[in-house]
């Protein structure tokens, strides 16, 4: 476990910690949960990052932070929660991403706000939460995912959308929450992976469907949801792990299983979840697990004790 999560819940250990190794990701981490470490945070020299957290559970000591030592994330975060310090604030250090983020808590800031530093995902984010600001918007800018991601949340700027630019993974992703917009999309840009993820969430697209262009992987996603494809389903494409995800949520398809596919790890992870399946099992091919493997499958389902080889078990195991 890193030190980083490890103190945001078991703060004792802090003398055991070796400071230097946290980065900038896990000091936000920790000091969102354990503020009283930011002492810390500053003598490994992620002053930045130190004085933001001191500042949002501590403003009262904003008359002893070094300002200038703050980067553009840094203070789009702090202002975020300690609007206060606006006035402290060097404006142009902030990016795109600092103004989309600063702006979507705040937006009492946005006539500080030179709109031409957000990016195509920077106004993606911003009118999902905030669609009043949509006047500023260059639309042109806007690629697939951004529409795909916008739209999710806000359908009505579809009128403004070129939808040309959406690729198939944006078409999935935007239909699975507006499907009324299906009379716009080009369906043979969908992959067999759209496709699975779609008919998960909109199974009444199925008549669009080129089922042939689902893999085995596709193909155990989709089913494990909607069952009621099977008759679709091109089984000859599932691999061994396509097998053992399905039938481990989805046990009535073994009798279309072929199980000379499944691995020894497969037969592992689908017997811990359906024992009744055994029968099946060439128990050969769980002779390559290794000893930790066999503790797992026995700890779900000591009735198979019978069928390991002891040798491969801990001392400490056995006993138990």
């Amino acid at each position: 476990m890193e030190w980083s999560r490890l103190l945001s819940k078991q703060p004792q250990f802090a003398d055991k910690c070796t400071w230097e190794k946290l980065d900038g990701r896990n000091w936000s981490e920790l000091l969102s949960k354990q503020p009283q470490f930011a002492d810390k945070c500053l003598e490994a020299g992620q002053i930045s990052i130190a004085w933001r957290f001191l500042l949002i559970s501590q403003p009262q000591l904003a008359e002893k932070c070094p300002w200038e030592k703050l980067d553009g994330w840094n203070w789009g975060c702090l202002l975020s929660e300690q609007p206060q310090f606006a006035d402290k604030c060097p404006w142009d250090k902030l990016n795109g991403w600092d103004w989309g983020c600063l702006l979507s808590e705040q937006p009492q800031f946005a006539d500080k706000c030179p709109w031409e530093k957000l990016g195509a995902w920077d106004w993606s984010m911003l009118l999902q939460g905030l669609p009043q600001f949509a006047d500023r918007c260059p639309w042109e800018k806007l690629d697939g995912g951004n529409w795909a991601n916008l739209l999710f949340s806000q359908p009505q700027f579809a009128d403004k959308c070129q939808w040309e630019k959406l690729a198939g993974s944006d078409w999935s992703n935007l239909l699975s929450e507006q499907p009324q917009f299906n009379d716009q999309c080009p369906w043979e840009k969908l992959n067999g992976g759209d496709w699975s993820y779609l008919l998960r969430r909109q199974p009444q697209f199925a008549d669009k469907c080129p089922w042939e262009k689902l893999d085995g992987d596709n193909w155990a996603n989709l089913l494990f949801s909607q069952p009621q494809f099977a008759d679709k389903c091109s089984w000859e494409k599932l691999r061994g792990e396509d097998w053992r995800r399905l039938l481990c949520e989805q046990p009535q398809f073994a009798d279309k299983c072929s199980w000379e596919k499944l691995r020894g790890e497969d037969w592992r992870r689908l017997l811990c979840k359906q024992p009744q399946l055994a029968n099946k099992c060439d128990w050969k091919k769980l002779n390559n697990l290794t000893g930790e493997q066999w503790e797992m499958l026995l700890r779900n389902q000591p009735q198979f004790a019978d069928k390991c080889p002891k040798k491969r078990l801990r001392k400490k195991y056995l006993v138990d």
